[in-house]
């Protein structure tokens, strides 16, 4: 009996060892296919090798992916409104949710048991447990579309409301995730945030305000407005009225790198004395501004205007541009593979991928992928705020 029991036990053994992945998932890329509903799953530590496809994922305009504390999950979220987990080594989603009417955001907390998404409508937060998956707390937010969610130290969710010119602070740690904080009229219109890759500043950018708006989530009492500079030739305009995407801004060394559409180029600001110390101009009005794990350089692209097929890299030592690429039409997005020896650059008019080595700026692969837009590495489920 005992050798029947190991023989069944062998080949139960070999069954499942000829479906497992023979790939890991902390150097995965994961590709937004806009107009499929889909992403595309690469391996960038195998030669950046296309794993597959994952299909029916719903309205992928703006939509956004954080990942498992493990990296083996992603969580996708729809403008549509569904949260989507997909299994990462088995390339199928494996639990989907309706979570709202417009989704707009996702982040995971500390402690990886709750997913939150952020809603323009209905306006509010809904949190979802991770091993259930079912919605276990909704949020409302005074009517206001969410934006700029992110997980925070001290398993803290911070949001945005940009109806109500707010910021709120929400603890993910309590059974009944209460609102512990509430910044009112901090700026006119917030439109999204950032936070520091210490997880301690939370920026905030805003449509009609000229300045950023940054919280000390260690000093609880108050915020600080950031004025923000503009080149000679746009001082005629109006006051930025858009800071775009602000999870693509950068800290590199002791400065935040912000783009701005008000103007053609990055802000500096010394985050010693949160004061801008310079404007570096730029081909256009840049969309992401994306800097290399070592913080060398940072890269940047152009989605409206006559730039849209560019991108421009900045030394990071001497704030300058140094190389300018056309890899296609529509740049819409770009990220960095683990430790930043290649980035990924999506084409979206073009359905093309395309791979650089940071290096030398040497186009490494080219591959068809159908109007691509956002990228994420399985890396950010390690950095606060993605």
């Amino acid at each position: 009996m005992k050798y029947i029991i190991s023989i069944l036990s062998l080949i139960f053994l070999l069954a499942n060892s000829s479906l497992a992945a023979d790939y890991g998932t902390g150097a995965l890329m994961v590709v937004v296919e806009r107009e499929n509903g889909a992403i595309m799953v690469i391996d960038s530590a195998q030669d950046h090798k296309v794993l597959g496809e994952v299909s029916g994922l719903g309205v992928l305009h703006h939509a956004s992916i954080s990942f498992s504390r493990d990296g083996r999950y992603a969580y996708v979220v729809s403008r549509d409104g569904f949260l989507s987990k997909v299994d990462l080594l088995k390339l199928k989603i494996v639990s989907k949710l309706k979570v709202g009417e417009s989704a707009i955001g996702l982040a995971v907390t500390q402690d990886g048991k709750h997913i939150a998404i952020s809603n323009y409508k209905p306006g509010n937060i809904v949190i979802v447990s991770d091993k259930t998956f079912k919605i276990v707390k909704t949020i409302p937010a005074d009517k206001s579309k969410t934006v700029g969610l992110v997980d925070a130290p001290g398993n803290l969710l911070v949001v945005s409301l940009m109806d109500a010119d707010q910021t709120w602070v929400i603890d993910a740690g309590k059974p009944d995730f209460p609102v512990i904080r509430k910044y009112k009229n901090i700026g006119e219109k917030p439109y999204d945030a950032l936070l520091t890759p210490d997880g301690r500043y939370y920026l905030v950018g805003l449509f009609h305000s000229p300045w950023i708006t940054m919280i000390d989530l260690l000093k609880p009492e108050g915020f600080t407005k950031i004025p923000l500079p503009r080149p000679e030739k746009d001082s005629h305009k109006k006051p930025v009225l858009k800071i775009p995407h602000l999870e693509g801004w950068i800290m590199a060394g002791d400065y935040l790198y912000a783009p701005m559409v008000g103007g053609s180029g990055l802000a500096v600001i010394d985050k010693k004395t949160w004061k801008a110390k310079k404007f570096i101009e730029l081909k256009g009005h840049p969309i992401f501004a994306m800097a290399r794990p070592d913080m060398r350089q940072i890269w940047t692209n152009y989605v409206l205007g006559d730039n849209h097929d560019k991108v421009e890299v900045i030394d990071v030592q001497s704030q300058k541009v140094i190389k300018t690429l056309t890899p296609g039409n529509k740049i819409f997005h770009i990220g960095f593979a683990p430790k930043g020896g290649t980035i990924y650059i999506s084409s979206y008019g073009d359905s093309k991928l395309l791979i650089y080595d940071t290096s030398t700026f040497e186009l490494i692969k080219e591959i068809p992928i159908k109007k691509p837009s956002g990228i994420f590495c399985t890396n950010r489920s390690s950095i606060f705020g993605l």
